[in-house]
């Protein structure tokens, strides 16, 4: 065979094995993940964090207000600021100090605990989180943290009742993002299960949507639905969750966790850092 015809199969082998992993690349991404509508168009009762009173930022101890006392960490690392770009004019900003970890953790604690139960919301068994966050490009995601989502309880809707569930995003360790459906049934009994996402890195130095779905299941059934979408690409879809035991629980607002640590994880702020967040949003049929 001469030089040329080895030089010529030679390339077309090693095309062949480009266009083969280009295909099985565009495989996985295509058929891998499912596609399902994000959830932000399937509601459409919809009420909005207020972070802003006529054009002017609010103060923490105005945001403290809307928590009904149950927040943690507000007057320490909260603060209310407007943007000229963005997903919103307005948005939150957590302060993660070096050293601190989880709200209810036995360490030093950092960030914030901020339960939202707005008073319109209807005690639906079905609702949609959307909110935009913003890592800094140099965060650094040590072992683990906690970001909001969903929670819910008995008709009152308080979040120190229990029985209780919730839906958090969470990253793990180098920034694997998860959704940790934790529920809660006495003080000493909780149950926790992880849902990998498809994204393998949680983006930084740039706003992310993000939208969390949950469908309550039957009592005593595990046929709830837990989503999450980054993006609007869906990263997790959970369809048999337990999440209550009785059809008196309901979805009541917002877990607004932000701190290292929670959710399953033992991470910890190795530096100082301050996590953005656009206004919550429920929705709800």
């Amino acid at each position: 065979m001469s030089s040329f015809s080895k030089k010529s199969l030679m390339f077309n082998i090693g095309a062949g094995a480009l266009i083969l992993a280009a295909v099985v690349s565009f495989v996985r991404a295509t058929f891998a993940r499912p596609h399902v509508e994000v959830c932000a168009t399937r509601y459409h009762k919809q009420v909005s964090l207020r972070l802003d009173n006529a054009g002017l930022p609010l103060l923490p101890s105005d945001v403290q207000a809307m928590s009904n006392g149950h927040d943690e960490g507000l007057s320490d690392n909260l603060s209310i600021a407007q943007f000229n770009q963005g997903p919103a004019k307005f948005a939150m900003g957590v302060k993660l100090v070096s050293g601190t970890t989880e709200q209810r953790s036995g360490g030093t604690p950092g960030g914030i605990s901020l339960p939202w139960t707005p008073s319109t919301i209807e005690q639906p068994t079905a609702a949609c989180l959307s909110y935009n966050v913003f890592l800094p490009a140099d965060f650094d995601f040590n072992n683990g943290g906690t970001l909001p989502g969903l929670f819910g309880t008995t008709s009152s809707g308080l979040f120190t009742e229990l029985p209780r569930f919730s839906s958090n995003l969470a990253w793990y360790i180098g920034g694997v993002p998860k959704l940790y459906v934790e529920t809660k049934a006495t003080a000493d009994t909780q149950q926790g299960a992880l849902y990998d996402a498809f994204e393998r890195v949680f983006p930084r130095g740039r706003w992310v949507r993000v939208d969390q779905e949950l469908v309550l299941n039957t009592p005593d059934q595990a046929n709830g639905i837990a989503r999450l979408w980054l993006d609007g690409r869906l990263e997790s879809d959970v369809k048999d969750a337990a999440l209550r035991t009785s059809s008196t629980m309901s979805i009541a607002g917002v877990a607004g966790d932000v701190y290292f640590g929670g959710s399953g994880t033992v991470g910890k702020a190795v530096t100082d850092a301050t996590v953005w967040l656009s206004p919550f949003e429920i929705r709800w049929n």
